[in-house]
């Protein structure tokens, strides 16, 4: 028979195969990649954050505060962002290319809730599907503007293209009918915008032309000027959400991985969550009425009389001068004198069982009648 611990090993290991094949250690499924500076992947462009600043320029990442382009800022790179644009970071970055600021933006997805659509809107652009649903592979560059150097063809691997309104929106690469990069100037700026990272991811800048394409981009770039890669918008905040943490970093993915461990072996070793069953020796104790019955024994065997007597003697005394308003220390004569003056039957009824109590030969049968006459005192006030 197989054993159980050999089995949960096996569902362990194909839960880890699983992780690392299909979880959200991979990157985005999105034509381009993730387009973070911070990813070393294919999908990433850390490759070409260090082309620029091996070109001399000064590079940054806008991230871990509070989202500001800096008006210094020359060129700013906005690739695949993962969390979606509000009105008014689309609004900063629209006044600041106004002011003559170079935008880059790339957005696969279609439709108004993109990520990137309210910055896009911002330029009275829009990402739509392709009509015939079909995907772009390589795409001709259509415009002598991305001719210095020479580019002829774009491998952008999309599903989209851009769409707008403006009559003076610049068609740089794709087709008259499906346009997947274009150019548009804004103000004083200038905005690139297109549907696929992936000529300027890792990958990517393998390719000649997806690098010329990069050199003519940095040919409204004055030498040594800034340039900006926008990374709050992949995740990098300030504070990040739970869902950022557990989703969208090594440490929540092994917190998850661990959680299913945890929660696997309760499965498969029969444990069950629920209200403790006490030990049988905690559960057998004896009653009250056992606990009476055995000090009562004990005392009847050890002839403990004596004890008896002064206990309800004492019993009597604190019910009479409390019910006569008398200090409990007065002498017997002082509280038979005071029950006579308002009670005369029952004092001679108390100065006997006062005197019973003194008595040391009083026996077991008398003792129980004294209790019982003691308790019909008590009883009638």
């Amino acid at each position: 028979m197989v054993r159980r611990d050999l089995i949960l090993l096996v569902v362990l290991f194909a839960g880890l195969v699983a992780l690392i094949g299909f979880g959200p250690g991979r990157s985005a499924g999105l034509p381009g990649g993730n387009g973070s500076s911070r990813s070393s992947e294919s999908g990433g462009t850390l490759a070409l954050y260090w082309w620029f600043e091996s070109l001399g320029y000064r590079v940054e990442r806008l991230e871990y505060r509070a989202f500001e382009v800096d008006p210094r800022a020359d060129l700013v790179v906005v690739f695949n962002p993962r969390e979606r644009y509000n009105r008014e970071d689309a609004a900063a970055v629209a006044a600041w290319v106004e002011a003559g600021g170079t935008l880059l933006i790339a957005e696969p997805r279609a439709g108004l809730n993109a990520p990137a659509a309210p910055l896009l809107a911002a330029f009275e652009l829009q990402v739509a599907p392709l009509p015939d649903a079909s995907t772009l592979e390589y795409v001709p560059i259509l415009q002598p503007a991305l001719g210095a150097p020479a580019a002829t063809q774009l491998n952008v691997q999309t599903r989209s293209m851009i769409t707008s309104e403006r009559a003076d929106l610049a068609l740089l690469a794709g087709s008259n009918a499906t346009p997947v990069m274009v150019g548009v100037q804004h103000g004083e700026g200038y905005v690139f915008a297109l549907t696929s990272a992936q000529p300027f991811a890792n990958r990517g800048l393998r390719e000649r032309d997806h690098a010329a394409v990069v050199v003519n981009i940095l040919r409204r770039i004055p030498p040594g000027g800034t340039i900006v890669f926008d990374e709050i918008h992949h995740g990098f905040v300030v504070q990040p959400s739970m869902r950022t943490l557990l989703l969208g970093t090594p440490w929540g993915w092994a917190t998850l991985y661990l959680g299913g461990i945890v929660a696997g072996y309760l499965v498969l070793t029969g444990r069950r969550f629920g209200q403790p069953i006490p030990l049988r020796a905690e559960a057998d104790r004896r009653s009250s009425a056992e606990y009476l019955a055995s000090m009562a024994g004990l005392l009847r065997r050890a002839g403990k009389r004596d004890y008896l007597r002064d206990h309800y003697r004492a019993t009597l005394r604190r019910h009479l001068t409390h019910t006569y308003g008398l200090s409990p220390d007065c002498d017997d004569a002082t509280l038979l004198a005071t029950i006579k003056a308002v009670h005369p039957a029952r004092a001679e009824s108390v100065r006997d069982l006062l005197n019973k109590l003194n008595d040391p030969a009083t026996d077991e049968a008398t003792l129980l009648r004294i209790v019982a006459a003691i308790d019909g005192v008590r009883n009638t006030g």
